[in-house]
């Protein structure tokens, strides 16, 4: 692989699926370090209960929808989920959208805010997040089912989907530990350092190099700023659909 198709291959994973790990395992809080806390504990009722329940989509489907954010509710043949789709005519069928355990909390790029995605079988719950000015009445909107991704869809407007806007809610059982993304990242600089002092301390000692001889694959590290503008133009070039005149390094 050439020194350009690995630096693409780099600019993709941390441009497509770096934000896409940064995952939580709590469903009452997610913590982003570098924007801060989105704690929902506040949000959710805590007896078994849905927060929402019977809401009506945007665009009557026949059904009706409850949810609850944090913490698992009870409602006819839906147990212990996230959320309960029903028909309207008939409570008794029932079908999950998702429970708590299987909640992913997602950064896609360029969004401020995380979505949760809830899953269970073929169903999967998207809830996106909007955050309302303190005094702001928490509020859920239901769309419903998305015809084009298949994916149900909903719309949870509250204070606590502020960046910090509900701190010091924290579930006694969450976990603190780090996300999949910020321990990749803590590993990618680990590597990178060790990289750098290894090349740098055998050019030096073992070659007798000096001045910028000393770094690590200078040819490359050099070229890199032209490499990595290909790269950027390649990957929206690609996303974007549009024809590129990008060549590979032979």
């Amino acid at each position: 692989m050439t020194a350009q198709k690995t630096l693409v291959l780099f600019l993709y994973l941390l441009l497509v699926y770096l934000p896409n790990q940064l995952i939580s395992v709590d469903p009452c809080v997610f913590d982003l370090h570098a924007k801060g806390i989105i704690d929902l504990t506040g949000v959710g009722r805590v007896d078994g209960t849905p927060a929402w329940k019977n809401v009506k989509p945007v665009k009557d489907d026949q059904h009706l929808y409850s949810y609850n954010p944090c913490r698992p509710f009870t409602q006819s043949a839906c147990i212990n989920v996230a959320a309960c789709q029903t028909y309207a005519t008939d409570e008794k069928l029932a079908y999950s959208l998702g429970t708590q355990n299987s909640l992913q909390w997602t950064v896609a790029p360029g969004k401020d805010l995380p979505t949760l995605h809830y899953t269970t079988g073929e169903r999967t719950l998207v809830v996106s997040l909007h955050c309302l000015s303190a005094g702001g009445k928490n509020k859920l909107v239901v769309h419903g089912l998305n015809p084009t991704t298949k994916l149900y869809e909903m719309t949870l407007s509250s204070k606590c989907a502020c960046w910090d806007g509900c701190k010091g809610g924290h579930s006694g059982n969450s976990s603190n530990g780090l996300s999949g993304g910020t321990i990749f990242i803590i590993i990618l600089l680990v590597a990178a350092v060790i990289y750098f002092i290894a090349f740098i301390s055998f050019n030096k000692f073992k070659r007798q190099a000096s001045g910028v001889d000393i770094l690590p694959h200078r040819t490359f590290w050099v070229s890199l700023p032209g490499y990595s503008l290909g790269g950027v133009k390649f990957i929206v070039h690609k996303i974007t659909g549009k024809e590129t005149n990008y060549t590979p390094v032979p």
